[in-house]
């Protein structure tokens, strides 16, 4: 299969006119290559251990100081910071973006990319990458090994995502399917064009774990929702404003949020299928993949100017970061915010750290 006939560059697929201002002015800058692929953590966190020599006589009544100790001798604590992660399908790459929006290389052809498209992280913190041009998807494990899952059904595969029983669903651009795997790797067809599918792309599970697919074809896109029985109905159609809808992603409240591609808007839906228009800023142009992170703010992969777009809750957007390429889908490393437990544990065993540290400190003699 040739690559470059793939969506979202075939021009019969997609006739858009793309903004062709501020693509020339542009100006696209190396991105560095990261150096620490070796091993990569499951979560970007900040570790706070308490170590070193503590004498228990002179704990006193400390015992909740103790208890932090065994309880927490060494405590995770998240960094407040997700990293985003991209895909450049034409480039053969996958980006991270720090906190900051700086880009660096995760991988390329030679980590076995080819023509990526959808990403997914699992609960463990492994990236899931669907290798378009090579009908596979590649798995970068957190140690910095990758494997590859691969099924005869796979065919041109696209969207991703993760159910809450670790089961990866794939959008089957190419054979209007929707495949499921297994953790164990093990896959089967999940639903077909008899369910409705399209040419589809986007996946996002709800609460629910009712399965929405974005599809491409049927005049400019529907949005099918399956439950996990398998039985279907349409949630959304060009009726409700869709326009060849791409990205899908679910807050917490329940309410979706769709990438409509070809009129440049992020629309949103309640659970009845009631929508309206999240977003029509001018900065959108062909918007794509998109992604939420741990405080709520949506991510959007604004594919026509190769750029990541951050939208606040209430609909405020900037560019998070720039000269990307042909950014398509995107997935947040998210970070879960710390318990009140775990703070708990943390602050009595500062302050018993600190009070232990007062009493040992030597007398000074006149």
């Amino acid at each position: 299969m040739n690559p470059t006939s793939l969506h979202p560059f075939d021009p019969a697929r997609n006739s858009t006119t793309r903004p062709t201002e501020r693509m020339l002015a542009m100006h696209r800058q190396p991105i560095p290559a990261r150096s620490d692929l070796a091993c990569r953590q499951p979560r970007n966190r900040a570790t706070v251990c308490l170590s070193g020599r503590v004498d228990m006589k002179n704990l006193g009544a400390e015992p909740l100081f103790i208890a932090a100790l065994f309880l927490g001798t060494c405590l995770a604590l998240p960094a407040f910071a997700d990293n985003i992660f991209v895909s450049t399908a034409s480039l053969n790459t996958v980006l991270e973006l720090d906190p900051s929006g700086n880009p660096s290389t995760f991988a390329t052809t030679t980590s076995g990319l080819d023509y990526p498209l959808g990403l997914a992280f699992d609960s463990s913190g492994n990236l899931f990458v669907a290798n378009g041009g090579a009908n596979t998807i590649e798995e970068f494990h957190t140690n910095g090994q990758t494997s590859f899952l691969s099924s005869p059904s796979l065919n041109e595969p696209d969207g991703l995502a993760f159910d809450a029983n670790g089961d990866l669903f794939v959008a089957n651009y190419g054979n209007n399917t929707v495949e499921e795997f297994s953790p164990g790797g093990t896959g089967t067809v999940f639903a077909t064009a008899t369910d409705g599918l399209d040419e589809p792309e986007g996946l996002a599970f709800d609460g629910d774990g009712n399965l929405f697919v974005s599809n491409q074809g049927g005049g400019n896109g529907t949005i099918m929702e399956i439950s996990p029985n398998g039985s279907n109905s349409v949630f959304a159609t060009t009726a409700s404003g869709l326009d060849n809808p791409q990205g899908l992603v679910f807050d917490r409240s329940g309410t979706l949020y769709v990438a409509n591609y070809s009129n440049n808007t992020i629309e949103k839906f309640n659970a009845l299928g009631q929508g309206m228009i999240f977003t029509g800023t001018n900065l959108l142009a062909e918007p794509y993949g998109l992604g939420l992170d741990g405080s709520g703010n949506l991510f959007v992969a604004n594919h026509g100017l190769g750029e990541i777009l951050e939208f606040s809750q209430n609909g405020d957007g900037s560019i998070f970061a720039g000269n990307l390429g042909n950014a398509i889908f995107l997935a947040v490393d998210q970070i879960p915010e710390p318990s009140a437990f775990s703070l708990l544990l943390l602050s009595l065993a500062v302050v018993a750290l600190s009070r232990l540290s007062s009493r040992r400190q030597p007398h000074r003699h006149p």
